[in-house]
């Protein structure tokens, strides 16, 4: 049973992070949209871009999460540079709540989500002139990895909800 379990798990996994973004018309009719859409949250800013990351990282260092200067990635710039080709405002933050960090990665079974360590946040410009804040589901993740996993994610989520909740 267990090894049926790990390898339910690891095929979900797999489609998750392997096949992200390909459509998977059975399971899009079973749940509405793709594995990949579900693992990512999207929201409309109601600031504009360089007042979300300002205000994005004041509310993460608010509840406690560490937020470094040099967890900042401006994508917009490290692309041109590379490729010669704008791809508008984007920038990423990594933030990280130490103690949750912590109770994950005590367990050798949790080390490889340090792959996803810190936590990240998108912040992007698209062609219409808004700009759009994305994360990871927190409470998908929970749901995969069941366990310590679920309990931390359970925490976070709504923290990193509140986090991206942005009133002007």
């Amino acid at each position: 049973m267990k090894i049926f379990v790990s390898l339910i798990v690891g095929l979900v996994l797999g489609v998750i992070v392997g096949f992200g973004s390909l459509q998977l018309p059975a399971v899009q009719q079973m749940i509405g949209k793709s594995l990949g859409a579900q693992m990512l949250i999207e929201n409309e800013s109601p600031l504009g871009f360089d007042e979300t990351l300002a205000k994005l990282e004041e509310n993460a260092k608010y509840m406690g999460w560490k937020v470094p200067k040099k967890w900042k990635i401006n994508f917009q710039n490290n692309l041109k540079k590379v490729t010669g080709v704008d791809i508008g405002k984007n920038q990423v933050l990594k933030m990280c709540e130490p103690e949750a960090a912590a109770k994950i990665l005590v367990h050798d079974q949790y080390k490889l989500l340090t792959t996803m360590m810190p936590c990240t946040i998108s912040v992007y410009e698209k062609s219409n002139g808004k700009t759009y804040i994305s994360i990871m589901n927190m409470e998908m993740l929970g749901m995969i990895y069941g366990g310590v996993i679920a309990e931390i994610a359970a925490e976070l989520a709504p923290q990193m909800m509140d986090m991206i909740k942005l009133d002007q």
